[in-house]
């Protein structure tokens, strides 16, 4: 499989049913050290002159660290044929399971600043800019709160897009 380069002003997906409906996968570090989740909250968009992409990550999700720890991270979107991967990745923390070594996907080194997937259909490869911490006394639905039942907040982590790739079968 090869990967092409897109241009981000050339780039289009199907934004609900890409990240809404079917997820991906985030992953972030390195190839010795790195790990993945599926994530459904995220976003698409241009911000301060720079395509950007927008993730939300709760802090206790083994994830969290190594966004914290690594300047760049990935968006893995694949085919559905890997939706048990994607089941796999969302209910399973990388505490428990060695994510670094999953069976049916292969991580794949870029520049030595973070991971993409050989097995995705598209890889958007992203350099952190900015991150928020989600303040729940800013939420005007409060109908919101229901879904932190837990008050675990997600921080939101803004990455420019440095390069967006396609699988060439």
């Amino acid at each position: 499989m090869f990967m092409k380069e897109i241009n981000a002003k050339d780039f289009s997906i199907k934004i609900f049913e890409s990240i809404g409906k079917d997820a991906f996968l985030l992953a972030a570090g390195i190839l010795t050290h790195h790990n993945c989740m599926t994530v459904g909250w995220a976003g698409l968009g241009y911000l301060w002159k720079r395509p950007m992409a927008f993730v939300y990550v709760r802090p206790q999700r083994y994830t969290f660290q190594f966004m914290e720890k690594y300047d760049y991270f990935s968006l893995n979107f694949f085919s559905p044929e890997y939706n048990d991967i994607l089941q796999l990745c969302g209910s399973k923390s990388g505490r428990n399971i060695n994510k670094m070594n999953l069976e049916t996907i292969s991580p794949v080194d870029y520049l030595q600043k973070t991971i993409y997937y050989k097995e995705a259909k598209t890889v958007i490869i992203c350099k952190k800019i900015y991150y928020q911490d989600l303040n729940p006394e800013n939420l005007i639905d409060k109908s919101v709160l229901n879904l932190y039942p837990f008050n675990d907040f997600h921080r939101i982590y803004y990455g420019e897009i440095v390069q967006i790739l396609a699988n060439e079968k």
